[in-house]
């Protein structure tokens, strides 16, 4: 009888998630979750329309607005997409997507934001845009992770979602619309930046130092390596632009740079450079702790392209003097 309660409490809710599934497919879509998906369908086409071997720039938003595949490719000869797009999405939903723009032969250069290294429970932007843009990753989804996906998103924040998306976005801005064909941002320009943006930036805290243990790295990030592997697909990790904070300096951070690089160095990635090359000041910030303008994205851009020239053979030789 208990058993036949358990199924019977198992079906329903399956019927719940089935029919709340169905609803989200014809109710509007969040304004956030519609520009993770046209971003991802340029960027991805960008990768698939590239037919030889090719580096893909993976990480979050800082990735998309701090790193210009088109400065990177033409200073070292090498053919480059930016696939970065939003850090609420999470290293592990990040990584597992990238695998659809990687061919054997291509170069995984991945600069997850620090915070994204860690396994955390999926945040309400990874559920809101499983459910609503790309269901299809459920079935392949952590057990574990599946009541948080289905249920991450709630019937209010639809409400409020649907309100939003009645108003005008007027920002320049967090459009699908002013991405490149190699999927970089366009219109992070100085001449965008707000006082406020300026502000926020401003006011930042340094990196929390999270505990990194290279004897335990995260289990998504040993899933990716060991598909790489098998995949014919070069590891290679980047460090995430930065806004500088002279504490960047001291020891303490150093040995946590360290010990954060010898976790993807274990896994068989190549770590390129130092991390305080990819600091950038402040008034060559955006918005956020990550978030370039043109030329800090042109500064970041450069750092990585001859350390790319130092790692493997570029086209382009006259990369590595770029610094």
């Amino acid at each position: 009888m208990r058993r036949k309660a358990i199924a019977s409490f198992a079906g329903a809710l399956l019927g719940l998630a089935a029919l709340w599934l169905l609803a989200l497919q014809v109710l509007p879509r969040p304004v956030e979750s519609s520009w993770i998906e046209g971003i991802y369908k340029k960027k991805e086409t960008a990768a698939a329309s590239i037919s030889g071997p090719k580096a893909v720039l993976i990480g979050g938003s800082g990735t998309h607005y701090s790193y210009s595949a088109r400065i990177i490719g033409e200073a070292t000869g090498l053919a480059v997409v930016n696939l970065g797009t939003h850090a609420g999405l999470g290293g592990e939903y990040l990584l597992h997507r990238a695998r659809r723009s990687l061919k054997p032969g291509d170069t995984a250069v991945v600069a997850l934001e620090h915070q994204l290294i860690y396994r955390v429970r999926p945040s309400s932007v990874l559920a809101t845009f499983v459910l609503t843009s790309d269901p299809g990753y459920l079935p392949d989804a952590p057990i574990r992770d599946l009541p948080a996906l289905l249920f991450g998103y709630a019937p209010v924040q639809v409400i409020r979602q649907a309100a939003a998306t009645s108003v005008p976005h007027n920002s320049p801005l967090y459009r699908a619309e002013t991405v490149t064909a190699l999927g970089d941002e366009s219109v992070n320009v100085p001449a965008n930046k707000l006082p406020y943006m300026a502000e926020t930036v401003r006011s930042l805290p340094a990196l929390s130092m999270m505990a990194t243990n290279p004897d335990a790295p995260p289990g998504f990030l040993v899933e990716f390596a060991a598909w790489a592997s098998q995949n014919n697909v070069r590891l290679i990790q980047a460090w995430p632009a930065t806004t500088f904070r002279p504490v960047y300096l001291s020891a303490p951070y150093r040995e946590y740079f360290d010990n954060y690089a010898e976790i993807y160095r274990r896994l068989g990635f190549e770590v390129l450079g130092s991390p305080l090359n990819y600091l950038v000041p402040e008034d060559e910030m955006l918005d956020s702790m990550y978030h370039a303008d043109m030329n800090g994205t042109a500064r970041i851009s450069k750092a990585l392209a001859a350390d790319l020239c130092k790692a493997i053979a570029c086209p382009n030789s006259s990369a590595v003097g770029l610094k």
